[in-house]
């Protein structure tokens, strides 16, 4: 497969995705943890003395929320925006066609979210005054970079197994798992990205109450155990699916 190639597709993926619509989102995902943070620092008389406080909320506003906001909207209807458009059949007969139009449509997801992500979290830095600082910004950037990567190699399986009801599918396993599992204390909720990320978010910056609720749910790890767990699961949900698509024909629009 050529890299070239793929960079070509995510050139076409930017230059088709610059319509005032996919704009309009954008700048909405950017502006809703801005507006949220500014009326919390207008309304709070103590802003200023719980930093902690405004990081988990700069957290939970900006990687668990912009980012699988924007990735719902980009990464999961992948395949089947291609199915429902009939250029399925095109890609189909092309060598490696499929596969380079999944890695393109990947990398493009990443970086209109990731970019929605560090411009959100920019601003809201600023506005938080004392209560943000450098070392919360790269954290938060850092932290939405790896969940992008992460969360838009599984919505897009998510999108080559259930390609007719791809956003009801991702949607619900994001409530169900991402959502509800993470916060369960059992095993069952290191499967998560959202456990990985606030394990990496207490590590990193050093916090007593993120570091005691992460312990109390999953338990203790280092921080490049995450990491390397985020980049390993990243990489495998995407193989997955790349074979999903080279073993599976899915049906055109007018055999469906």
């Amino acid at each position: 497969m050529n890299p070239l190639l793929v960079l070509d597709v995510v050139r076409f993926e930017i230059r088709r995705s610059l319509s005032p619509g996919r704009v309009a989102i954008w700048s909405i995902l950017v502006l809703f943890p801005i507006a949220l943070v500014a009326a919390l620092r207008l309304l709070s008389n103590r802003a200023t003395e719980n930093a902690e406080a405004w990081g988990m909320a700069l957290y939970f506003l900006v990687p668990e929320v912009v980012c699988l906001l924007g990735l719902l909207l980009w990464a999961t209807p992948a395949v089947s925006t291609e199915v429902e458009g009939q250029t399925w059949i095109y890609l189909a007969m092309r060598r490696s066609g499929r596969n380079l139009v999944l890695i393109g449509k990947y990398l493009t997801a990443v970086l209109w979210s990731c970019s929605a992500a560090c411009v959100a979290t920019t601003v809201c830095t600023i506005i938080m005054g004392s209560a943000g600082g450098l070392q919360l910004w790269f954290v938060i950037c850092v932290l939405s970079l790896l969940s992008c990567l992460a969360h838009a190699a599984l919505y897009i399986l998510i999108g080559t197994i259930f390609f007719r009801r791809t956003m009801v599918t991702a949607v619900f396993y994001t409530l169900l798992v991402e959502y509800g599992l993470a916060f369960v204390p059992a095993m069952a909720n290191r499967l998560t990205i959202n456990y990985r990320l606030r394990g990496l978010l207490a590590d990193w910056m050093d916090w007593t109450t993120a570091r005691t609720v992460t312990e109390n749910i999953g338990g203790q790890e280092a921080a490049w155990v995450h990491v390397l767990v985020l980049l390993a699961t990243s990489v495998a949900l995407l193989a997955v699916s790349i074979l999903r698509l080279t073993w599976t024909e899915l049906p055109t629009q007018q055999e469906g």
